[in-house]
């Protein structure tokens, strides 16, 4: 191991290694994003990108800030595509449709490099992870994070779709690096980089706003009676190197929105949500004050406040409930974690306290705050939609788990060496449901097969495997499909021609019904010629009665009722009313 150690601290080794990793995981990613139909979300976040960057505008849709919107649509610029030029809409998936309308032929392709360019940030995350952990502890520990990194399908699901959980990912870790290297050094420097990574994760998405409570807690964690420290400023230059750090970050998240509504007084503003509500409530000498936020930021920040504070149906184990469940990520983890993570995690925790010099209390205290802190406030939220909310996560566990590999020693621990060894080895097994890494659930949650018994909506049905079923029905041709989709594009779209199922009863036919309609999700459907009908809760529950004919990837379930079917649903339900009705 010392010998290997050696080699690896080679600079050209090392950076050989982890590119040669990080290379597989864009691969793997190409190959997804390449195979999976847009995705819920995706399909308003590319063409409000695109607007954005043809007219400078940021109101299209406020519920998420531009960034990665417009990262993703840069190549775009590049092509003969065209936005459709909507008008304002509530709904953000009008904004979809005028882009499919004016790009009928090519659409498809022009989704696939906005994934692209979600697989380059994922990419640069990956090294930034790797110069952490080598920072951290050793250049083979960084090269372990990085596998961890490559190993993990919630990584790869998020990175291979057009959205902002891997880039929020990312920019949590550029900050928190970044403000780790400030609370060490805190010169003018590490102050004004980490304000710009602390303004591009505010562009990014609204979750950045904790990162500013962390970085605050992180700086206290490090130089709080260490003695490692020894740069110690006084506090007044402190305190300006602080005004730094806050001034550059409101300088990028201004010119994010290119200065746009940056100085207006409270009192222009309405708010909807409770927290901002109480701004309305200061003294009116306050509210004259010019604010240094730009109003668009501040709106859709208020409306996402607005809309998390509301109940919204959340689906665990089988039941439904309207305020979601307080240990809703806590078996998420269990169930989407793959075992060999899952096992280092436990192996981790036990080294530390058998060995705490391996990651000291100060690190392990700095690494965990932004774990606890997300899954906290995930975990008392009522809108719980998938393990993507808390994604940015990852990279921290990774970083506590990466130490493990220094710690083989087949002389000394020979029982703790295999443990971790047989953990590693299990982790490239996770990545055999390729393309399919959204939809990824471990053994003990039945694999992806079983996972909407456990988790719908974006950890494993968010309307990826609508080209599956396009193929399925080119090789079963069929005039008399009945289509319960879940996702936002339309399936007319794709030439598919279908009907909308009648609910609360089976009648025979043929089906495609999405895993999460299917376990009772409410939803806005699209009918055959776009327009939208909505479907109730469990209106086509009765579906979980029937065994499917065939499964399309892992979100979308056929089924072929016959009246011998109908027959035998229509028993069962009198039975069970009897059942009911008997003393």
């Amino acid at each position: 191991m010392a010998s290997l150690q050696k080699v690896i601290q080679r600079p050209p080794v090392f950076w050989s290694v982890v590119s040669f990793l990080l290379l597989m995981q864009f691969c793997l990613g190409l190959y997804s994003a390449r195979q999976l139909s847009v995705t819920h979300d995706e399909y308003w976040h590319l063409p409000v990108g695109f607007l954005s960057l043809e007219t400078g505008r940021f109101d299209y849709d406020r519920l998420n800030p531009p960034l990665i919107r417009s990262w993703s649509a840069l190549p775009l610029l590049m092509t003969v595509a065209q936005s459709g030029s909507p008008a304002l809409s509530s709904d953000p998936a009008d904004y979809g449709d005028a882009f499919l309308e004016a790009n009928p032929e090519s659409y498809q392709h022009y989704y696939f490099l906005g994934r692209c360019m979600i697989l380059v940030l994922a990419y640069i995350s990956g090294l930034l992870l790797a110069l952490w952990t080598r920072d951290l502890f050793s250049s083979q520990a960084a090269c372990f994070a990085v596998f961890l990194w490559v190993m993990s399908p919630n990584i790869l699901a998020s990175a291979a779709l057009g959205t902002q959980d891997l880039a929020i990912t990312g920019f949590f870790l550029a900050t928190l690096y970044c403000g780790w290297k400030f609370a060490h050094l805190p010169s003018w420097k590490w102050a004004l980089l980490t304000g710009i990574a602390l303004g591009l994760a505010q562009l990014t998405k609204y979750t950045a706003i904790l990162l500013i409570p962390v970085l605050v807690i992180q700086w206290f964690l490090v130089r709080y009676k260490n003695a490692e420290i020894q740069e110690r400023p006084a506090k007044k230059t402190v305190l300006m190197r602080w005004g730094v750090l806050a001034l550059s970050s409101l300088c990028i998240l201004n010119a994010g929105y290119l200065f746009h509504g940056s100085i207006q007084p409270l009192s222009s503003y309405q708010f909807q949500s409770s927290e901002l509500k109480v701004l309305t409530a200061l003294p009116e000498f306050l509210q004259i004050i010019p604010l240094p936020i730009p109003r668009d930021y501040l709106m859709g920040f208020d409306l996402q406040r607005f809309i998390m504070q509301q109940s919204h149906p959340t689906f665990l184990n089988n039941q439904w409930e309207e305020h979601g469940f307080r240990s809703y990520y806590l078996y998420t983890m269990l169930y989407k974690l793959p075992h060999g993570f899952q096992f280092l995690i436990v192996i981790a925790i036990y080294s530390w306290f058998k060995q705490p010099h391996m990651l000291p209390r100060r690190t392990l205290a700095v690494l965990l705050t932004p774990v606890v802190l997300l899954i906290v406030i995930a975990s008392l939220a009522n809108n719980q939609l998938g393990l993507r909310y808390v994604l940015p996560i990852f990279p921290f566990i990774i970083l506590v788990c990466a130490p493990l590999i220094d710690q083989l020693d087949f002389d000394q621990h020979k029982i703790l060496s295999y443990l971790i060894i047989i953990a590693i080895l299990s982790l490239p097994l996770s990545l055999r449901y390729a393309p399919d890494h959204l939809a990824y659930f471990n053994e003990l949650a039945g694999g992806p097969e079983l996972g909407d018994t456990h988790l719908v909506d974006s950890n494993i049905d968010w309307g990826q495997d609508l080209y599956r079923l396009q193929d399925y029905l080119n090789q079963h041709p069929m005039d008399d499909l009945k289509l319960a989709y879940f996702g936002t594009i339309p399936p007319g779209k794709l030439g598919i021609k279908y009907e909308l199922p009648a609910v609360f009863r089976p009648v025979p036919g043929k089906y495609a019904i999405s895993v999460s309609i299917l376990q009772g999700r409410p939803y806005t459907l699209r009918r055959q010629d776009g327009s939208r009908y909505n479907l109730e809760h469990d209106a086509l529950g009765f579906f979980r009665f029937f065994e499917p004919e065939a499964q399309l990837g892992y979100s979308i379930n056929f089924y072929d009722l016959t009246p011998e079917d109908i027959a035998r649903w229509q028993t069962a339900v009198m039975q069970a009313n009897r059942s009911m009705l008997s003393p």
